[in-house]
């Protein structure tokens, strides 16, 4: 909700290799609505629960499915189940980045090895 900016990327197969491009940046909606700067809380995704329950405030995460309703995949850093909720209506998966990940290079790497990875699992049985 809070981001600047969204950096829209392609990500394509060519053999076995994976080429990834930026598309284009896109201005978030929604920081016309909050021209003053967004409170510590809304940079964290840590609203109150009297605030996520909010009609208004779940309202202003769908203005964000006009910008980037043509993606697939939102890779974001802090992101509130409102957004996800949001997201998912459109069928745009979220996934945090980790937190020792600053580069958007490595972000996009860290999600395809994982999501790579994850395709190849059948079985994960608990070790306890």
């Amino acid at each position: 909700m809070t981001a600047p900016k969204f950096a829209i990327y392609t990500i394509n197969m060519k053999r076995k290799n994976v080429i990834f491009s930026l598309l284009h940046i896109l201005d978030n909606p929604l920081n016309s609505n909050y021209k003053e700067g967004y409170e510590q809380s809304q940079i964290h995704c840590n609203c109150d629960h009297d605030m996520c329950a909010d009609i208004h405030h779940k309202a202003e995460h769908y203005v964000i499915l006009d910008a980037i309703r043509e993606c697939k995949y939102l890779l974001a850093d802090y992101y509130c189940q409102n957004i996800a909720d949001a997201l998912q209506i459109a069928d745009i998966q979220t996934y945090k980045i980790p937190p020792f990940i600053t580069q958007v290079d490595m972000a996009i790497k860290n999600f395809l090895l994982g999501a790579s990875l994850a395709s190849t699992f059948k079985h994960i049985h608990n070790a306890s």
